[in-house]
């Protein structure tokens, strides 16, 4: 096990430096990440295990099911200045459909998959983690929470898409969005480095108001 977290901290340090996908460049006053709702699946508890991989849990020595995904990007304030160590944290469910750590009646899930993580951002305020793609359940088109924190105030609660998920449009939340807001929350997957470990990869940037 310490081993397997060696290669996670490695795997996060190299992300943290490695080139981000490409986004379109904004406006010196770029435009905010539109809020979202937190919805009612943030963990009431939180796992032992928080770190930057979801795909692996403390003690289990098997994967969590799904296609693996490395999700990165930055936190910026609106004149594009880095946001250095503000705490994301992501949430979503697993391949199954079902969310962890939201209380007792909660369907049996992916064992395998933590659920939440959390990270720092660095000086140039990159965050990265390394997940599943997200997928659809009753009512919603894929899609992952995410938070971002500065000291103990959180100042944005949103939601990150996937680029050309037919659910997309018939989703209340992402559907009630301008197209100038779904474009801010929407990072397009492509395929991730043989060497990496993951099966897609997919970036987006945070732009705090």
């Amino acid at each position: 096990m310490q081993a397997s977290r060696r290669r996670i901290i490695a795997w996060i340090g190299a992300a943290t430096v490695a080139p981000l996908l490409p986004t379109p460049l904004l406006a010196d006053d770029r435009p905010p990440t539109p809020r979202m709702t937190e919805g009612p699946f943030y963990p009431q508890t939180f796992p032992a295990d928080t770190d930057a991989d979801l795909t692996r849990v403390e003690g289990n020595k098997a994967l969590a099911a799904g296609v693996v995904l490395d999700v990165s990007g930055r936190v910026l304030d609106r004149s594009g200045q880095p946001r250095a160590n503000a705490r994301v944290e992501i949430w979503q469910c697993d391949a199954q459909g079902h969310y962890h750590h939201v209380g007792s009646q909660e369907p049996p899930g992916d064992e395998n998959f933590q659920g939440f993580g959390a990270v720092s951002t660095d000086a140039e305020g990159r965050y990265a983690f390394r997940t599943i793609k997200p997928v659809p359940y009753p009512g919603r088109t894929p899609h992952i929470h995410f938070s971002v924190l500065e000291g103990k105030r959180r100042r944005l609660t949103s939601q990150m898409f996937v680029e050309g998920e037919p659910g997309n449009e018939r989703d209340g939340i992402y559907r009630h969005l301008a197209r100038d807001e779904q474009r801010l929350v929407t990072m397009k997957l492509e395929d991730a480095p043989a060497a990496s470990g993951a099966k897609l990869r997919g970036a987006l940037d945070i732009v705090l108001a």
